[in-house]
C-alpha cells in the first residue's frame, strides 16, 4: 500500500473492519476485535457509536489505536503524487 493509498484511507470519517484491515495490516478476525475495542471505549465513555447493517467507528480513533501521524502521511502522499505526476508528464 502507498501513502497516497494509506491517506485517502485515513481521510475517510469513518473506518469498517475493511478499512481496519487495509490501516492495521491485519485480518479479518483481528480487525473485527480492534474495531470492538474502539467501540468499547467510545460507549464506556458516555457516547454511542451508530448501528447499521455495516458497524463502524470513526476513523480517528482507529489512527490514535495505531499511533499513526497523519500529517506525515499527508506528506509522503503529496510527494508521492508529485513524483508519480512528474514521471508520467515526461
Amino acid at each position: 500500500m502507498t501513502y497516497l493509498d494509506l491517506f485517502n484511507i485515513v481521510s475517510r470519517p469513518w473506518a469498517s473492519v475493511k478499512e481496519i484491515k487495509l490501516v492495521g495490516n491485519c485480518g479479518r478476525d483481528k480487525a473485527t476485535q480492534i474495531r470492538d475495542q474502539i467501540k468499547n471505549l467510545i460507549e464506556k465513555s458516555g457516547k454511542r457509536v451508530p448501528d447499521g447493517k455495516i458497524k463502524v467507528v470513526p476513523m480517528p480513533k482507529v489512527v490514535e489505536y495505531f499511533n499513526l501521524d497523519v500529517r506525515y502521511i499527508g506528506d509522503m502522499a503529496r510527494q508521492e503524487k508529485d513524483i508519480t505526476f512528474y514521471t508520467f508528464a515526461n
